[in-house]
């Protein structure tokens, strides 16, 4: 944190000199306690729902403040706390923004520090319960990346456009990096080497990218194209690929790391990611809303990562202070990360091979390091804008799982999730001050 703050401090004072008029602070804060329970669930969902239900999936509280330096400088620094992106049983709190920001003019915005992603429709009020009617935003959009946040430079800039009636034209470029972790559910483990349950890599995503969005009182459309590598740390490389070992006829294994024979495994230091978002909220009139985004997530340099197409449609009807809404959404792995997962899952040797029980479970924990899913949820919900402030929201979505999705933790012991159906229910109220 004193490495975000520090920077910010310094720049501002720096600036402070300049001032026209004198320095202002604002705070304000958000908060948002949820309840999810699942029914039928094949093992916990989103890392915490099951059917004992939970508070951590959708509760979330920050404290942020805007220094207003001068008409040109400014400076945000936001905390939040959450559920540890390191941890399942622990609470975080870090620095969501720590922001300096410069306007030239009233038409650019140049931004430096600790800055939200600007990767969906609803980056900048992720977290802010008050500003969506949706109880969750859907997972089959909003779980591309482990982080959202980056640190790193952000260049806007903003103009009247006639492309709508009254409409403005905004274009986005960004670039930076940040420390993150990635976690990864191993239903068995390998023990005693490899533990079961929940496991972490630490990474370093480097990103930039451009976001065009046009709009108007009406209508909002956001088309992006962003750009990730990233890096195990500790130089650890990344496998482009298993390579098949056949120890007889009909028999082998996939060669899943370099402490079993085989021949050498291809590695890289870094993989790349390619995402292509788009997104659009249309008001129709007589208080109903359309809101729907897509998003296309090409990884290259390996066949072991994630490689996806996702994305929904939601309806909301606006009827006073009650906003009812139905949204269908689609999450889906590309056939080549598939197929190697299957491959993985389903090659087994029989137990009179010498170190047979190891090597396979070796393929099993490879397969749960790639990310597949393949589920598509259909969710029915209502915001309340109560009348002493806040949204009350209650939701409740149905998911099928097609062959399996790595967003369910599977119970040690039991087979992964295929073709099965469950519900999710959520309950939250929300404020912001």
């Amino acid at each position: 944190m004193r490495a975000i703050l520090a920077p910010l401090m310094l720049l501002a004072a720096l600036a402070a000199p300049h001032a026209t008029q004198a320095q202002d602070i604002a705070w304000s804060g958000f908060a948002t306690l949820g309840y999810a329970q699942t029914d039928d669930a094949p093992g916990r969902y989103l890392r915490w729902i099951d059917g004992n239900g939970t508070f951590n999936a959708d509760s979330v509280a920050a404290l942020q403040a805007d220094w207003r330096i001068n008409p040109r400088w400014s400076a945000t620094v936001q905390l939040k706390a959450a559920p540890s992106e390191k941890s399942d049983d622990q609470w975080q709190l870090r620095p969501a923004w720590a922001f300096l920001a410069w306007r030239p003019d009233d038409a650019w915005l140049v931004r430096a520090g600790r800055m939200r992603l600007p990767l969906y429709m609803y980056s900048e009020s992720l977290d802010v319960g008050v500003a969506q009617d949706m109880a969750r935003l859907p997972v089959e959009m909003y779980s591309i990346i482990p982080s959202n946040e980056y640190n790193g430079v952000s260049i806007g800039h903003t103009r009247s456009t006639s492309l709508l009636p009254d409409g403005e034209l905004a274009v986005e470029a960004y670039g930076g990096r940040i420390g993150t972790t990635a976690r990864f559910w191993l239903r068995d483990g390998a023990p005693p080497q490899v533990a079961a349950g929940e496991s972490y890599v630490s990474v370093n995503v480097t990103t930039f990218g451009l976001l065009t969005t046009l709009r108007n009182p009406r209508t909002t459309l956001r088309l992006g194209l962003h750009a990730a590598r990233t890096a195990r740390l500790g130089g650890e490389r990344t496998p482009v690929d298993y390579p098949f070992v056949p120890v007889g006829p009909g028999l082998g294994y996939y060669k899943v790391s370099d402490l079993v024979p085989g021949p050498p495994m291809e590695t890289v230091a870094r993989i790349r990611n390619v995402i292509t978002t788009l997104g659009v909220e249309q008001q129709l009139g007589d208080g109903w809303r359309v809101a729907a985004e897509l998003a296309r997530n090409q990884q290259f340099r390996t066949r072991l990562g994630s490689n996806t197409l996702g994305g929904y449609v939601t309806v909301f009807r606006e009827m006073g202070a009650f906003t009812p809404y139905v949204s269908a959404g689609r999450l889906r792995t590309s056939s080549t990360q598939m197929e190697r997962y299957r491959q993985l899952i389903n090659t087994q040797l029989p137990p009179m091979i010498p170190g047979a029980a190891q090597l396979n479970a070796a393929q099993r924990i490879a397969a749960e390091s790639i990310y597949v899913a393949n589920q598509t949820s259909w969710t029915l919900g209502m915001a309340w804008h109560t009348p002493w402030g806040g949204s009350l929201k209650v939701e409740h979505a149905s998911t099928r799982i097609g062959e399996t999705t790595r967003l369910i933790d599977t119970p040690a012991g039991q087979p992964s999730p295929e073709n099965q159906r469950f519900g999710t229910w959520r309950l939250s109220y929300s404020v912001a001050y």
